[in-house]
């Protein structure tokens, strides 16, 4: 437990962090697994300069030979979109890492969008399966069972489960999204520019990740935001979920009408609702709204007038990985988690946010990547993680959150809990 003293970066400018990350085999959230085949290391290095909003990961991940190369190349694959890349967010970021990995390898590669359920899922993978795919890719947590199925169905095929929590057979390769820091980061900085103290989040289907980086959000504005308490904000999962982008933007156009200035967007479809109907509102006053999985500022420069930030997902990397241990078989049981710790998640300030919040932003970032802070979740059943997967249970409800005043254990019934919080007056 970290006292007072603060032991994060202090100065944002020609800031420099390497770390070395340990990509775990199979250990998350107290769920027991069987033992992870031997780890592998990336290094990832994160530069910040308070001077901009840039915040730059570079990641080399171990040395492909090229032998293992050629075996890349060698490989088919088909990945599953519920959505498609117009969506500028989930289905975009997954699309884009998958097309820069074939050119870079020149593998076989399949893709199917608009595949809205684990049912439909099922089409397409086992068209693939007969085909002598070597990896399907699931992407998304609504396709687990499906996924997990269809493992058990083809033992010789790698079964990449994005966002799920359920791996039931060793052919099941899991990357697990953990979203709170970058909602806390996107919160801290929503707390600093907020106007009127009340804020909105819509998310698509309540499930555990989603739920995470609400979490961190709702902390993050709490952390801030002196005028804020459990009523400051509105917390919406539409109905229709993911692809709900009609939903999403009559759902952030009322809390805007009823006060809001910043809504935080958590993906897919979700993120077009929102983001249009913050582009609808007057120019004053001034309002905000969020993007998750893809840096927007290098999409659509036009949304940069009123974006918050964006939580940028590697989503690169871990497929890399998968690939790479896949050819070494080495992938039993797999497992990666990218989060804001290993550098695979990072922030993107909006550019037209004050200096100050841009800079207060990468420095409460950049104490998470140092670990400086790290955030937990509470639980009520022993250690493992039953909020993940029970978050609409009463005791995961949100509460006000209190930060001692010197810094410190924040107290209350918040789900996301903090070893170390810096005094928000020691921010910029």
């Amino acid at each position: 437990m970290k006292g007072t003293k603060r032991n994060g970066i202090t100065s944002l400018v020609s800031a420099l962090i390497v770390i070395v990350v340990i990509l775990i085999g199979v250990a998350a959230y107290a769920f027991a697994y069987p033992p992870s085949a031997t780890p592998s290391t990336a290094t990832i290095t994160t530069t910040a300069s308070g001077g901009t909003a840039a915040t730059t990961v570079t990641t080399t991940v171990g040395q492909t030979s090229g032998v293992q190369a050629s075996a890349i190349g060698a490989l088919k694959i088909g990945i599953i979109l519920p959505l498609t890349p117009s969506d500028n967010s989930w289905n975009y970021n997954a699309f884009d890492a998958i097309n820069k990995l074939k050119a870079e390898f020149g593998f076989t590669l399949s893709v199917s969008q608009n595949i809205a359920s684990g049912t439909d899922a099922d089409v397409p993978a086992q068209q693939w399966a007969a085909q002598g795919y070597n990896i399907v890719i699931f992407q998304g947590g609504q396709y687990q069972a499906e996924a997990n199925t269809f493992a058990g169905q083809h033992p010789g095929i790698m079964s990449v489960c994005v966002d799920c929590t359920v791996a039931n057979y060793s052919n099941v390769y899991r990357i697990w999204l953990d979203l709170s820091g970058g909602g806390f980061v996107l919160g801290a900085m929503a707390g600093m520019v907020s106007q009127t103290h009340k804020f909105g989040l819509v998310g698509g289907g309540d499930i555990p990740s989603i739920w995470e980086g609400h979490e961190g959000f709702i902390a993050g504005i709490t952390y801030t935001s002196p005028n804020c308490s459990g009523t400051c904000f509105t917390n919406t999962f539409e109905a229709f979920a993911w692809a709900d982008v009609s939903g999403a933007k009559t759902t952030a156009t009322n809390d805007y009408t009823n006060g809001a200035d910043v809504v935080f967007s958590s993906g897919d479809g979700v993120d077009v609702g929102v983001l249009g109907a913050a582009l609808a509102q007057p120019s004053t006053p001034q309002v905000w709204a969020s993007n998750v999985y893809t840096n927007l500022t290098a999409i659509l420069p036009a949304d940069n007038k009123i974006l918050l930030g964006s939580i940028v997902v590697d989503y690169y990397t871990p497929l890399f990985k998968a690939m790479e241990q896949f050819v070494t078989n080495n992938w039993h049981w797999g497992y990666t988690k990218v989060d804001m710790a290993s550098g695979l998640i990072t922030v993107q300030p909006g550019p037209s946010l004050p200096a100050n919040v841009r800079a207060a932003g990468l420095l409460l970032q950049s104490d998470i990547v140092e670990g400086a802070i790290q955030i937990s979740f509470a639980s009520t059943s022993g250690g493992s993680p039953y909020c993940f997967v029970n978050p609409s249970a009463s005791s995961c409800a949100d509460s006000t959150l209190t930060v001692p005043s010197g810094g410190g254990t924040p107290t209350g019934n918040m789900a996301a809990q903090f070893n170390y919080l810096p005094t928000a007056s020691s921010l910029p």
